[in-house]
């Protein structure tokens, strides 16, 4: 009679065991959110700041839905997430990234405002808020600087980091030492002073080197 219970007792605690791994598994949560600016594809900005957003999700034995929304933006702008909602399925936790589009009347300096993304899932929901490193003053007024990546077969995509809506001469030398400059053309910073160019490394150059200059529009008499 003793052994029985016991055997009743430990089919009784495995079967709740069961229970609570099936409920778990069924859980479905939105674990982080996070954002970062991405560099224009082009050297001219057309009022569009793309941003890349990247979310966390675990899914369980159902599925996991979580809507992107964005708030606090300047007067005039709007925002378009493409996809707007993300879908996770499975058990592992994976990471899915949309764009986000903001869509503004005229060259906005976006990171001078804190704005918020929000990641919204059916238990919880996740805000984050952009850093602001700058103000407005500094944005307009930024001295360029430039990073250059090697895209292989000689060339390079030249990502520069400026003052709003101000338009700069790429020019490149091959020697630092009494350096003649050459103008290989132009790039217009965007709402955020980023800017894009492309270019070639000439392949009997042992070195080449790469500087932005901002070029003041012209005077009207």
């Amino acid at each position: 009679m003793c052994m029985k219970n016991q055997i009743r007792a430990l089919l009784l605690g495995f079967t709740f065991c069961l229970a609570s791994a099936c409920g778990t598994h069924a859980m479905s949560t939105l674990i982080s959110l996070s954002s970062e600016p991405m560099w224009p594809t082009s050297s001219t900005p057309d009022y569009n700041l793309v941003y890349s957003v990247t979310t966390v999700g675990r899914g369980g034995a159902g599925l996991l839905e979580v809507t992107l929304t964005a708030g606090d933006m300047p007067p005039g702008v709007t925002v378009t997430f493409s996809p707007s909602v993300l879908r996770f399925t499975g058990n592992q936790a994976t990471a899915q990234t949309a764009t986000m589009t903001v869509h503004c009347q005229g060259l906005i300096p976006l990171d001078c405002f804190p704005f918020t993304i929000t990641g919204t899932a059916q238990r919880e929901s996740i805000t984050i808020t952009n850093v602001v490193w700058f103000t407005p003053e500094y944005v307009a007024n930024r001295a360029p600087i430039l990073y250059i990546d090697d895209l292989g077969n000689d060339a390079l995509r030249l990502r520069g980091l400026g003052a709003t809506g101000k338009t700069y001469q790429i020019e490149a030398t091959w020697q630092l030492d009494a350096p003649v400059w050459t103008t290989l053309g132009s790039a217009t910073a965007d709402g955020n002073g980023r800017f894009t160019f492309f270019t070639s490394q000439a392949a009997d150059a042992p070195a080449r080197y790469y500087r932005a200059v901002y070029i003041p529009p012209p005077t009207t008499p």
